[in-house]
């Protein structure tokens, strides 16, 4: 059990990767690199509690076969989905936390921690 437990962990970290710290108006926020590999997907987008659910802000570039977009968040609790062609609502792969939207199917969700710093 622990074995899994890790493992998940590790791939949810190469999933959703804070990947640099900053304050802002005595708020921190980490940058998470949200990955989706898909070779076929034309068009990825990423929609969720963060960006009030809109399929049009966050669409996600493509290198190769994975697409990518940062985000800067602050320590909390983020259900989000991916968006494929315009068409698709998709879980990410890569997320251990999932729960019931409502709506008779699923979000991914992503828990950002950190700790407030204010300097000297």
């Amino acid at each position: 059990m622990r074995f899994w437990t890790i493992f998940l962990l590790l791939v949810f970290l190469c999933q959703c990767t804070p990947v640099s710290r900053e304050l802002t108006q005595e708020k921190e926020t980490l940058s998470v690199t949200f990955i989706y590999a898909d070779s076929q997907a034309k068009k990825v987008c990423l929609a969720g509690s963060f960006n009030q659910w809109s399929a049009r802000t966050l669409c996600m570039e493509k290198e190769k076969a994975v697409w990518r977009v940062n985000v800067p968040l602050p320590p909390g609790r983020y259900p989000y989905l991916f968006l494929v062609d315009d068409q698709t609502w998709r879980l990410d792969p890569g997320a251990p936390l999932t729960e019931d939207n409502g709506f008779g199917s699923k979000n991914s969700v992503l828990i950002v921690e950190g700790s407030v710093t204010k300097p000297d």
